[in-house]
This record gives C-alpha cells, sequence and structure tokens, in this order.
C-alpha cells in the first residue's frame, strides 16, 4: 500500500514553461539551462541537466525578465535529467 505524500507547499503555485538559465553561486561550473515547471510568490521549480545540485545548494538564475538567487530546497534524479525545488533568496529586476 503506497503512503499519500503530504503537500507541504504553503504558497499557491502557477503552472509555468519558461526556460530558465541558472549558474551554481560560487563556483566556475558553466550556466546551464532548465525548463520552469511552477512559480510561487517566493521560489520556482524546474527541470534541468545539473546531476550535481544539492539541496543547499545556491544558483544565479534568470527568467521571464526576472534574475536573482535561489536555494535548492530539494533536488530529485530522474536518469539524465533533475527536477528541483528553489526558494528564492534575492531577486534583481
Amino acid at each position: 500500500m503506497k503512503t499519500p505524500t503530504v503537500d507541504r507547499r504553503t504558497e499557491p503555485r502557477q503552472p509555468a514553461h519558461d526556460e530558465v538559465r541558472m549558474r551554481q553561486a560560487g563556483t566556475l561550473a558553466a550556466p546551464f539551462v532548465g525548463r520552469l515547471i511552477d512559480l510561487s510568490a517566493f521560489g520556482f521549480r524546474a527541470e534541468h541537466p545539473c546531476l550535481t545540485l544539492g539541496s543547499g545548494d545556491q544558483v544565479e538564475f534568470e527568467f521571464g525578465g526576472r534574475t536573482g538567487t535561489a536555494r535548492a530546497v530539494w533536488t530529485r534524479i530522474m536518469g539524465r535529467r533533475a527536477e528541483s525545488g528553489f526558494s528564492i533568496l534575492g531577486a534583481g529586476k
């Protein structure tokens, strides 16, 4: 019997399909491009190719005219892609 998952999100999410450009903050790693899945007022969820991104890692992001820094709250590896939930720490534009 499968245990139901509890949705601990406190903010409403809006579906999104934009491209998101990210770079791991504080590293010399190359930027990578992902796809937004959904957005909230203070975070976003994205699918991306960075399999080394872990919980607590920070990224600089850019999408839809917004830029800023976000922290990965969780990451799930799905073969050659990953999906991560991010909490926005600071926004530029």
